[in-house]
Parts: structure tokens; C-alpha cells; sequence
């Protein structure tokens, strides 16, 4: 049932925390028995761009909205991404800025919604999204 329904401690009753993991609850539950293909960065990518977290992102209207960049391979499964989490504060900026411009490239919020009709369809995310 992972991702499948939020528990916030009461620290994390705050809108950024709340956004960010209804985000993965709503991809997940578009994505069905595809939720596999899409790899754990860019699942933590838009969590952060839905959540418009300002510790990751600039602000919204910003034309990059990028706080940190990297051209770096970034963790593909749950148990990379947890490693990587735990030794770079910024993989989640790193994420965030990816997600940031694959959307703005290609259309706004409307970018994730075809990414996840094409999966649908039959295309892998490497076809829809390329090496971003």
C-alpha cells in the first residue's frame, strides 16, 4: 500500500509536506500497474515542483526555476534514491529541477498528464521523456 495513502506526524501538518506526498499518492494512483516504469527521481522531482517547496525550487514565475542543477545520473529506484537522500541534502533540488524543466519544455502541467497517457499506451518513460 506504500503510496497509496498519507500519514503526516504533526510536525509535518504543513502544506509543502502535505502537497508533496498527496503528489505521489496522485501519480501512483494515474499511473496503476505502470507506476514502475516511472524512475524514483522524477516521482520525487514533481512531488517537490507540485508542492512548490522554496528550500528546492525558486519561486513560481521564475524562469528557471532551479536551485541546484546537475547533469548527474540521478537514483533510479526507492532503495538508490533513500541512499542518495541520505548523503546529498540537494538530491531532491536536483530532483525538483529536472522535473522543473522536462514540464517547461514541454507544455506546463499538461507535460505529465501526456507522459502518463503515452505509458498507457505503451511507450516507456526513456520514449516519452528521453534522458532528461
Amino acid at each position: 500500500m506504500l503510496n497509496r495513502a498519507v500519514m503526516l506526524s504533526p510536525r509535518g501538518i504543513v502544506a509543502v509536506i502535505a502537497a508533496h506526498e498527496l503528489s505521489h499518492v496522485e501519480l501512483h494512483e494515474r499511473l496503476g500497474s505502470h507506476t514502475g516504469q516511472i524512475p524514483q527521481w522524477f516521482d520525487e522531482g514533481l512531488a517537490v515542483l507540485v508542492s512548490n517547496a522554496p528550500r528546492y525550487l525558486r519561486p513560481d514565475g521564475t524562469v528557471d526555476r532551479c536551485r541546484v542543477s546537475s547533469d548527474d545520473a540521478l537514483p533510479v529506484t526507492r532503495a538508490e534514491w533513500l541512499r542518495a537522500a541520505s548523503a546529498d541534502e540537494q538530491v531532491y533540488a536536483k530532483a525538483a529541477c529536472q522535473v522543473s524543466r522536462y514540464v517547461d519544455a514541454h507544455g506546463g502541467g499538461r507535460a505529465v498528464l501526456d507522459l502518463i497517457d503515452r505509458l498507457h499506451r505503451g511507450d516507456t518513460f526513456a520514449d516519452v521523456v528521453g534522458g532528461v
